[in-house]
C-alpha cells in the first residue's frame, strides 16, 4: 500500500512463508531532505512475527538487506535479458542500491566500462573510489556529470534513484540497451520515462500484478493512454522457467521494472533471523 505526503513516499509490503513458522512486514519510505541532514533518503524496515503465536519476533533494519535483495535480483534478469556481449555498465544514482547493482552486476557480464552519473559529480566521485575497492576485475570506471554520456554508451542502464520525475531521456537509449529501473516503487515515483517504455521490446518485474499497483514508470504513462497493459510481457519467474522469452535479438531494448518483493524481503529476513538466534551470523 502506497503512502504520499508532500514530498515523501512510502510503502508497505506483506508476505507470509508457507514453509517457515513467520510473516513479516516491510516498510520502505522515501524522504528526499535527509540528504542534507546526512541521514539516508531511503529507509526500509522489516517486522517478522511469529506464525503460531503472532508475536514479534524482530525488527530489522532493512536498507543493507533490501539492497541485497534488490542487486540480486537484477543481476538475474540482467543474466536474463541484456546482450550476453554487454560489457559497459552505467549508473544513474549513487547510494546503496548503485553499489548493490554493481557489485551484482559485474559478476553476470564482464564488464569493461562503468560510467557513474549523479546531479552532485563529487558523490559521483565518491562512488568511483568505492567502486575501486570492489571490483571483482579491472575495468574503467567513470564518473560523469552528464546523464546523456551515462546513457548513450550503456550496454546495460541502472536507475537507482528516488526521482519523481525522469532522470533521462529515452530516446538518448541505443538498440541493444538492457535497463534495469529500481527506485519507483510507488505510482508517484518516476525515474524513467514514457519514451523508454515505449521503446522496450520486453518488459519484466518481480510480480505483474503488483506492478500494477505500485510502479510510477509504468502506471504514468498507462493512465496517460501511452501504453496499454500487454506493454508488459511477464514475471522473471516467468524467464527463468521458459514461459517468457528475455530477448530475442540483439537490437531488442529490455526493460526490468523492480517495484519489490515482499516474498523475497520476508525470506532473507528469516534467513538472517535465524541465523542470529543460533549464532552463526
Amino acid at each position: 500500500m502506497p503512502i504520499r505526503g508532500e514530498e515523501n513516499v512510502g510503502q508497505w509490503l506483506v508476505a507470509n512463508s508457507l514453509d517457515k513458522p513467520y510473516f513479516g512486514m516491510k516498510f520502505s519510505s522515501v524522504f528526499p531532505k535527509n540528504r542534507e541532514l546526512g541521514l539516508p533518503v531511503t529507509i526500509s524496515k522489516i517486522s517478522l512475527f511469529s506464525a503460531e503465536t503472532g508475536v514479534i519476533q524482530a525488527m530489522l533494519d532493512a536498507d543493507y538487506l533490501t539492497a541485497i535483495k534488490t542487486g540480486g535480483s537484477a543481476a538475474v534478469a540482467t543474466d536474463l535479458m541484456a546482450r550476453k556481449d554487454a560489457t559497459v555498465l552505467s549508473i544513474i544514482g549513487t547510494g546503496l542500491q548503485a553499489y548493490s547493482q554493481v557489485l551484482a552486476i559485474q559478476e553476470v557480464r564482464k564488464i569493461e566500462k562503468l560510467y557513474v552519473y549523479d546531479l552532485d559529480i563529487s558523490r559521483a566521485q565518491n562512488f568511483v573510489k568505492m567502486i575501486e575497492t570492489a571490483q571483482n576485475r579491472p575495468y574503467d570506471l567513470i564518473a560523469t556529470n552528464s546523464a546523456v554520456e551515462c546513457v548513450t554508451n550503456a550496454d546495460i542502464l541502472c536507475t537507482c534513484t528516488a526521482s519523481k520525475v525522469p532522470v533521462f531521456s529515452g530516446k538518448d537509449l541505443k538498440s541493444g540497451t538492457h535497463i534495469n529501473a529500481i527506485g519507483s516503487f510507488t505510482p508517484f515515483m518516476q525515474e524513467i520515462d514514457a519514451e523508454t517504455v515505449q521503446r522496450a521490446n520486453k518488459v519484466i518485474t518481480e510480480h505483474v500484478e503488483g506492478l500494477w499497483d505500485a510502479a510510477g514508470d509504468i502506471l504514468i504513462p498507462y493512465n496517460e493512454g501511452k501504453i496499454t497493459k500487454d506493454k508488459v510481457t511477464g514475471s522473471v519467474g516467468e524467464v527463468l522457467v521458459g514461459r517468457v522469452v528475455g530477448r530475442e535479438n540483439d537490437d531488442e531494448i529490455t526493460l526490468y521494472e523492480s517495484v519489490g518483493s515482499a516474498v523475497l524481503d520476508i525470506a532473507l529476513a528469516i534467513v538472517v533471523y535465524e541465523q542470529l538466534s543460533t549464532h552463526q551470523l
